[in-house]
């Protein structure tokens, strides 16, 4: 599509702008200069075309959403009022080769990403990022050129420090070392000169560490296949309760806990309050069609009740949190009887053992409610739908600890990527077809 056949008018015009398969310019509306550019890979930068001495050039200001439409406009009126005094907006490249290492762009991120971040980024914090970068890629890697650092290069150093069984930590550095790389092509249109795979996460091979025991995403058919055939014999409404869960992959008591005034189900989502949650946070979950399609199932069940997941005996009362897992465990998702220690839980085992293999004779995997999380957590990381490691963390309520508390909306962190995320995580988890 060339720049001239469609024109941006407003934020939500951008925001409903999808990749296709090549490089697309889109003209904002004024006649400024200013453009989008989408990027077939992922990404929506701003870009301004104009001439300085004769010839054509192209200044980046930033990408979308971290920069707005009303922030990139503002930047046009600056970039024009510097060219009218005969200044070159774009001459901010560094000036000589040794500034083109990676270290360099490096060093200029982290500066800038504190200064962004100012209110959250202390000194100490600066140094701890920088630190991490420096031991994860840079003592390696900061000499080379920019445009000779290879995506490969940078997950094997990744993986080195994930084999050490430091796997936050290598976490963190492949989200650095993509904003890095966002930053340098941003700031010094350098998309041409840089290994553009890394301007998506680096994804390492080996697999994170497991905190709960949680379902093999690949086990994920035949597990709603039984949770289907539970409420043959098991409530139905412990069922709808587990598949909720899976779709959302709150915490467990989060979910037991729901009341139907905290959904908006017109609007699609679950503002679950600072009181209901671990970290003492408000929390806001997307719900997919697929969620919507449960809970108005729960609500023929419940909906006169304050709780979605009322406890069978005591209505006022949720439901035990014993009771999914109990329902877990007569699926056949326990560990062998070997394992146990208690001749009671061995008896049982025995009572259920004849749920333990899948069809395919293979022996269930032990799991567990809160797995779900680990589970979700794992798969979406490890997608291909290029979700920022942020907004996976976001949704599943996890804060770091350095974050500044109270200071800013938590439903706006990510709320669009987050929407879209959960709308292909309930699709995914309909879907039995994972090829």
């Amino acid at each position: 599509m060339s720049d001239d056949k469609l024109v941006i008018a407003t934020h939500k015009h951008v925001e409903h702008l999808k990749p296709s398969d090549r490089d697309e310019w889109y003209r904002v509306a004024g006649g400024t200069g200013l453009r989008l550019l989408v990027r077939k890979q992922g990404g929506k930068y701003w870009r301004l075309k104009y001439r300085f001495n004769k010839k054509q050039k192209t200044l980046a200001l930033g990408v979308f959403p971290n920069v707005t439409l009303k922030q990139a406009k503002d930047a046009t009126i600056k970039a024009k009022a510097m060219l009218a005094d005969g200044i070159d907006p774009g001459d901010t490249k560094p000036t000589n080769e040794n500034d083109n290492s990676l270290r360099f762009y490096a060093a200029k991120w982290l500066e800038y990403q504190s200064q962004a971040t100012a209110r959250t980024w202390s000194e100490d914090h600066k140094a701890r990022v920088w630190k991490r970068l420096e031991n994860g890629i840079l003592k390696k890697l900061g000499d080379k050129l920019i445009s000779d650092v290879r995506k490969e290069d940078v997950r094997r150093l990744i993986e080195n420090v994930e084999a050490k069984g430091h796997h936050e930590t290598a976490k963190r550095i492949a989200d650095d070392t993509q904003r890095l790389f966002e930053y340098v092509v941003d700031q010094y249109s350098l998309e041409d000169d840089v290994d553009i795979r890394l301007l998506r996460p680096v994804k390492v091979i080996s697999k994170p560490v497991v905190h709960r025991e949680a379902l093999d995403i690949n086990n994920l058919p035949f597990f709603m296949q039984d949770l289907a055939n539970y409420t043959q014999t098991g409530r139905e409404l412990t069922a709808l309760a587990i598949e909720l869960l899976i779709l959302t992959f709150v915490r467990s008591g989060e979910l037991r806990g729901a009341r139907w005034e905290e959904f908006d189900l017109d609007n699609k989502v679950w503002s679950i309050p600072a009181e209901r949650m671990k970290m003492k946070r408000p929390h806001e979950v997307p719900l997919s069609a697929q969620a919507l399609d449960v809970i108005k199932r729960i609500k023929r069940i419940t909906g006169h009740y304050e709780l979605l997941f009322p406890s069978e005996t005591k209505p006022d009362e949720p439901m035990s949190d014993n009771t999914m897992r109990q329902a877990m465990f007569k699926m056949g998702y326990f560990p062998k009887a070997k394992d146990t220690k208690d001749g009671r839980v061995a008896k049982t085992y025995l009572k259920y053992q004849d749920n333990a293999h899948y069809p395919d004779g293979r022996l269930k995997e032990k799991a567990v409610p809160h797995g779900f999380r680990t589970m979700a957590s794992s798969t979406l990381h490890e997608s291909d739908q290029k979700f920022r490691s942020d907004a996976i963390e976001r949704q599943l309520a996890h804060v770091e600890q350095n974050k500044v508390k109270g200071a800013y909306s938590h439903k706006a962190e990510y709320w669009d990527e987050r929407v879209e995320m959960m709308e292909w995580w309930g699709a995914y988890v309909q879907s039995s077809d994972f090829a």
